[in-house]
């Protein structure tokens, strides 16, 4: 039976192929849009390699096609250093400069992590110019600034200048929002590929988002008819030995007298 079943399961294995692993959730879940987006179908799965992370599993068929929309989108993508990150980095015993620029540095990168977090903008990028406080001047730092290059999805931004602008000063001690410009990049949804909706499963031609529950039935349909095979293969050697034993029993030379 497992020698049977075992063609089942080598398909099963071939059927999804994993094109992106080692993501945290929120990474996976932008991953599996994309892949929508460009009518891929994809699953999210657990990554056995490491823990507590994620992969994207596309078709072997839709393999390069996937590939191909997630270089694309630029995904996936590595998450900017946030502060907890960037503070108490680098020199043994720091400057006040460089602990300066290590916190604005840890600043920008959670400001982009939390516009990176919304629905529709593919990546964000965070300029700060905090001047370093000097306490030994009576006078007041230079006046901060900051820009933004925020890239989304569609003609629509996600986001209106004004909730960027508050968010980023509402992140930065002293910033105003008129403190900060933003720059916007739309990017028009990538097309199908092929221009089709359909995906393929040998010769068969079904809607991309079915593709993976035929493979599994096609699959359970191999495992139910290697099942079948056997127990026909058990059923006729059985017969033939009752068939042998009778054809024994019924020799007239080999009843008893």
């Amino acid at each position: 039976m497992p020698a049977l079943l075992s063609p089942s399961l080598s398909l099963l294995a071939a059927c999804s192929v994993s094109v992106a692993g080692g993501l945290d959730d929120s990474e996976a879940n932008r991953v599996v849009v994309a892949l929508e987006h460009a009518s891929i179908a994809a699953t999210k799965e657990p990554d056995p390699t490491v823990d507590g992370k994620w992969r994207v599993d596309v078709a072997n068929d839709d393999v390069p096609h996937a590939l191909s929309a997630l270089r694309d989108e630029e995904l996936p993508r590595s998450l900017p250093p946030g502060v907890l990150d960037a503070v108490g980095k680098g020199l043994l015993v720091p400057s006040e400069a460089a602990e300066h620029a290590q916190l604005i540095a840890g600043m920008a990168g959670d400001l982009e992590r939390s516009l990176e977090g919304v629905d529709g903008v593919l990546s964000a990028r965070v300029h700060l110019n905090v001047p370093l406080p000097s306490p030994l001047r009576d006078i007041a730092p230079p006046h901060g600034s900051a820009s933004v290059l925020l890239e989304h999805r569609g003609s629509t931004p996600p986001l209106s200048a004004d909730s960027v602008q508050r968010l980023v000063a509402g992140g930065v001690a002293g910033l105003l929002p008129t403190d900060v410009a933003v720059v916007m990049i739309s990017r028009s949804a990538p097309p199908s590929v092929d221009g089709s909706p359909f995906g393929h499963v040998g010769p068969i031609a079904v809607a991309r988002a079915s593709v993976k529950k035929l493979q599994a039935a096609l699959i359970a349909l191999v495992a139910v008819v290697a099942l079948l095979a056997s127990a026909i293969l058990v059923l006729y050697a059985r017969v033939t030995r009752l068939r042998a034993e009778a054809f024994v029993e019924s020799k007239p030379g080999d009843r008893p007298p």
